[in-house]
């Protein structure tokens, strides 16, 4: 076998254990195909070194003239096909080490996770409350039922050497206990001789059918589907138990509930459309689903007050076109999604991104220093933003130097290392935050400006349950809902409100217009 056969035979496999990896991106990994990719690597790239001893090896015998020009094709064929298998075992590492820490994959999608490293020494002392610490006791309710008196063991009764202090120690259990309650109401019918017609006393709002669901029913139903994810089964097993099978709700009532809930909270809805208008800084962001197997977008607007869900059939303008996004016009927090540009007034990037494509830049190309160097400094200006919001002129310029060195330091390194054709993720981060500058240190000079976009993020993760729990909705009319009564839910659950009483009060509001 000649070495360009040799050669041909090693970029088939190279390219079979790429196609091999990209069963990571979903996941579907375990330990021993890890273990056997890796054993791969090694083997290759001993099989590739020892190819490039034998084509230096080739080189110079060419020059003393031993070969004719024919060595000379296949060295520098040899020598392009070895360049390009160590780009892609570059770009396989890459892919293997990449996670939550280093990228903008979830936490739960990483397919190797390490056990997290607690830094607190194990001391022999029990769990819970430690003596000489404060203690935090949960307050004595109002007793709701005859206080029971113990009787007083006959051990000490007997015993003269005891006598009654008038003290009491008290303790308390609380329980819940469900009970249903029914009302009926009965109207007595009067039949017209002339006519013949039926009339009756008119019944209460939303008492409609024959047999009908009170508030509370439907309150506890509807946050156990949309709230805690609780399966539509599974919501009317648990009510049934609760109820010991006095009350079983039927599926269709239990899907309907977000209509009803919807429409009843319509007008508040718009109210939060108009505060998040009139707030000095909006997050968003988006994430996809499945509806019928066709990826849709969930858009969030949100501050510390107030959060609203916009369900959209795509991303980009479409899916801007009448959220708050379209035409709100002060500083918006995003992650780097360009579109966002085109809205607003100013924009701040998150850096909680950008930390973590700077780590995948560091793991991946260690030859280069600007990337650790821009980390430490993202993370210190961070740390001391925390500690004083309001940083001196003198300071804001001095790290915007630092800034701006470190992206020149990577403009040099990357012309002596440039990057090959398959990891580029590196050079694109160092010019995105070369154009982007004045956007990810907004925050500088905007103290009330937050440097992350996770309230967007942990508003998202909501609904990213929610899809990983329903897997696929059947119509994008139940994600719509979906997103009218989750934004309901959760403004009111930033301003500290009952949820449980707001979704009470959400089907009393729609029981009265019935």
């Amino acid at each position: 076998m000649t070495l360009k056969e040799a050669y041909e035979l090693l970029r088939r496999e190279v390219l079979a254990l790429r196609k091999e990896n990209s069963k990571l991106k979903t996941g579907t990994y375990i330990d021993a195909d890890r273990k056997a990719h890796e054993k791969r690597i090694k083997q290759l790239e001993r099989e590739l070194a020892n190819k490039s001893k034998e084509a230096d090896r080739y080189h110079d015998l060419w020059r003393k003239g031993r070969y004719s020009s024919d060595l000379l094709d296949e060295l520098a064929s040899v020598k392009k096909q070895l360049k390009e298998a160590l780009a892609i075992i570059a770009k396989l590492k890459a892919q293997m080490n990449r996670n939550h820490e280093n990228s903008s994959l979830a936490s739960s999608q990483k397919p190797f996770r390490k056990k997290i490293k607690n830094s607190r020494k194990k001391t022999e002392r029990k769990p819970g409350g430690q003596h000489g610490h404060i203690g935090y006791k949960r307050p004595h309710l109002e007793s709701t039922a005859p206080v029971i008196t113990l009787p007083v063991p006959k051990s000490i009764t007997n015993n003269t050497d005891f006598y009654p202090t008038n003290e009491f120690i008290t303790k308390q259990v609380a329980d819940i206990e469900v009970n249903v309650i029914v009302t009926e109401y009965k109207a007595q019918v009067y039949r017209s001789h002339s006519t013949g017609r039926r009339v009756h006393a008119p019944f209460p709002k939303g008492v409609i059918n024959e047999f009908n669901y009170g508030e509370n029913t439907k309150a506890l139903a509807f946050l156990l589907n949309n709230y805690c994810n609780v399966s539509i089964d599974k919501t009317s097993e648990l009510i049934s138990g609760l109820t010991n099978e006095k009350i079983i709700l039927s599926k269709g009532l239990i899907n309907s509930l977000p209509k009803q809930f919807s429409i009843a909270t319509e007008e508040e809805r718009q109210k939060i459309f108009s505060l998040l208008l009139m707030a000095p800084y909006m997050h968003t962001d988006a994430t996809p689903g499945k509806v019928n197997g066709k990826t849709v977008q969930v858009f969030v607007c949100a501050n510390h007050d107030e959060i609203l869900y916009s369900f959209r059939e795509h991303k980009g303008h479409q899916g801007i076109k009448d959220t708050p996004i379209e035409i709100y016009q002060q500083t918006l927090i995003h992650d780097h999604d360009v579109t966002f540009y085109n809205y607003g007034n100013d924009h701040q990037e998150c850096l909680a991104h950008v930390l973590r494509y700077l780590q995948d830049s560091i793991e991946n190309e260690p030859a280069l220093k600007w990337n650790t160097s821009m980390k430490a400094l993202l993370s210190a200006v961070i740390h001391e933003v925390k500690q004083d919001r309001n940083l001196s002129k003198e300071r804001i310029l001095e790290i915007e130097m630092q800034y701006d060195d470190i992206l020149y330091t990577a403009e040099r390194e990357y012309d002596l290392h440039p990057p090959n054709k398959y990891y580029r993720d590196g050079l694109n981060l160092a010019l995105r935050l070369k154009e982007y500058r004045d956007n990810h240190l907004l925050f500088l000079h905007r103290p009330e400006i937050e440097y992350t976009n996770n309230i967007s993020e942990r508003a998202l993760r909501k609904f990213k349950r929610k899809f990983k729990q329903a897997v696929t909705f059947r119509s994008n009319e139940s994600v719509e809902l979906l997103c009218n009564c989750m934004s309901i839910l959760e403004t009111r659950r930033l301003q500290g409100c009952n949820l449980y009483a707001t979704a009470k009060d959400g089907f009393l509001i729609q029981n009265s217009t019935l």
